[in-house]
């Protein structure tokens, strides 16, 4: 996809991976990669995302579609993870009230702003 950067790629790496730790602590390969080195790692890709001003050559729809597609991609990996019998340890559950909170309000900004976009091309 064009509106993703290595940045981003490596951002989706790692959260994936905190994820994954979150949910299987037991996981065969979880010392290989400590969280106490994720942690900061998601820190100085945010650092860096924001120092490098990799949205500024972005279009308005492209970061649109970047939020939602994040959203999607965290949302569906909990799904997965769940289904195949993690639990998660931080309380990041399905039926968590919080968790869809989240998601709505993660989701209700784009979408709206994307509503806007599109009406103001036509």
């Amino acid at each position: 996809m064009k509106f993703f950067n290595t940045l981003d790629i490596i951002y989706f790496f790692v959260m994936s991976l905190l994820l994954v730790y979150d949910f299987f602590p037991n996981f065969p390969f979880a010392d290989s990669v400590p969280t106490n080195v994720l942690i900061p790692l998601i820190l100085v890709l945010m650092v860096l995302s924001i120092l490098l001003k990799q949205y500024n050559d972005k279009s308005k729809k492209d970061l649109l579609k970047a939020q939602i597609f994040w959203t999607i991609y965290l949302l569906l990996l909990i799904v997965i993870l769940t289904v195949l019998g993690g639990q998660s340890k931080t309380g990041i559950a399905l039926d968590n009230g919080v968790l869809w909170i989240a998601v709505l309000i993660s989701l209700v900004g784009p979408l709206s702003r994307w509503r806007k976009l599109k009406n103001s091309e036509e």
